[in-house]
C-alpha cells in the first residue's frame, strides 16, 4: 500500500500551507485567497448536490477496494476506490470507471464527528466490493484533504474524486 504523504511530510507540508495560505494576498496586501466547502455536519455535501458547478452526482458500485483499510487508531486518511458508474445524476462524466476517495471508510458515513464532519455525510456504514452507492463528488480531493492518501491508483493518470457524501442503494 504506497502512503503519498507519510505522516511526518503530512506536518511539514501542512505547515508549509497554512503560512503559504496566510501569505497569500493581492499588491494591496489584502487577503484573496477564496474558501469554500465551509459548511457543517455534512452540509458541504447538502449544499454540493443542490446545485454547485464543481459537484459530480453519480450512481455506481465499488468493483475494487484494492489492500485493507488501514486502522483508524493510527492516523486519518482517505482512500482510493475504484467505481464502475451506473448513471450520472448531475454534472458531466464520460468514464465507465471512476476512483473516488473516501475519509476514513472504516467508520460509518453517519459516524464521522471529527473536523471532517462537515466533508462527510451519508449512510454507508461499510464499503465493501459490489456495493451501490449514490455519490456526491467533488475534485481535487485536495479541495477538502491534504493529509495521508492510501491510494493503490497512484500511477494511475485519471481523475481521483472525493465523496462528500455516500448512499447505499437498494
Amino acid at each position: 500500500m504506497k502512503h503519498v504523504f507519510p505522516i511526518g511530510m503530512v506536518m511539514l507540508m501542512t505547515g508549509a500551507f497554512i503560512f503559504g495560505a496566510v501569505a497569500e494576498g493581492d499588491a494591496s496586501g489584502k487577503d484573496t485567497k477564496k474558501v469554500k466547502y465551509v459548511v457543517g455536519n455534512g452540509e458541504a455535501a447538502k449544499a454540493q448536490e443542490k446545485g454547485s458547478g464543481d459537484t459530480l452526482v453519480i450512481k455506481a458500485r465499488v468493483v475494487e477496494i484494492p489492500g485493507t483499510f488501514p486502522p483508524n487508531d493510527l492516523y486519518n486518511y482517505v482512500y482510493i476506490m475504484k467505481y464502475r458508474v451506473t448513471d450520472v445524476v448531475k454534472g458531466s462524466y464520460d468514464g465507465k470507471e471512476i476512483l473516488v476517495g473516501h475519509y476514513n471508510p472504516l467508520i460509518p458515513r453517519k459516524q464521522i464527528k471529527d473536523k471532517m464532519d462537515k466533508y462527510v455525510d451519508g449512510d454507508v456504514e461499510k464499503f465493501e466490493e459490489g456495493a451501490k452507492h449514490k455519490l456526491v463528488l467533488i475534485k481535487p480531493i485536495d479541495k477538502v484533504w491534504q493529509e495521508a492518501l492510501e491510494d493503490e491508483y497512484f500511477d494511475s493518470e485519471e481523475d481521483k474524486y472525493y465523496a462528500l457524501k455516500a448512499n447505499k442503494l437498494k
